[in-house]
């Protein structure tokens, strides 16, 4: 019976523990609808496919293309430390700094607190450059994307099993980068889910 109690005390918290989660994970837990459209897509191309595309395009399109090169990296990165869970061990501070960097120590921090790791990868797709300040000082873009979420799932850790997940939650929408290029590199500063808009 102790063990019962325990086990709905747990799962009175997975939800909200998870809402937080989320926020984190800078993926929408919002309710929406998806477009029902699941058509295959063409993977990311690595960075090194997109640098050599890049050397070909004048530098405005070459800065464009390092700074989604830079995005599709970060999300290839943060998959990798939610499996584990930890930033060590990844090149995830090579591709972020500031909030993007911040969130992804703090969904590391949760996923320990709670006994959980995420396994698969989200599926990013068509990022598209939608503003850019490159004459600036410290030039920047803004990236937009579709991103979705259903492939990666949260797992206890002790049981192996799937992670109660509220059934209302967004698990295909849009996601809005900005993107700065500093003297090491393009970084994601930020990415902001927008759960209410499907894709």
């Amino acid at each position: 019976m102790a063990r019962l109690d325990q086990l709905g005390r747990n799962s009175s918290r997975a939800i909200p523990a998870f809402l937080a989660l989320c926020a984190v994970l800078t993926a929408g837990c919002t309710s929406s609808k998806g477009t029902g459209d699941e058509k295959s897509q063409s993977p990311a191309p690595s960075v090194s496919a997109a640098a050599s595309k890049s050397a070909s395009l004048d530098p405005a399109e070459a800065a464009k293309a390092e700074a989604i090169s830079t995005y599709q990296s970060y999300w290839t990165e943060l998959p990798k430390a939610y499996a584990v869970p930890a930033i060590e061990g990844t090149e995830l501070q090579r591709y972020t700094a500031a909030e993007a960097l911040a969130k992804a120590q703090a969904g590391v921090a949760n996923l320990k607190t709670l006994g959980q790791i995420m396994t698969g990868a989200p599926v990013l797709t068509n990022p598209t450059v939608t503003a850019a300040e490159l004459d600036k000082k410290t030039p920047n873009v803004t990236i937009s994307a579709c991103l979705d979420v259903l492939p990666w799932k949260v797992i206890q850790k002790d049981t192996g099993k799937p992670a109660p997940l509220p059934s209302t939650r967004a698990t295909k929408y849009v996601v809005v980068a900005l993107v700065e290029r500093w003297e090491d590199g393009w970084k994601v500063l930020k990415s902001t889910p927008h759960g209410d808009q499907p894709c």
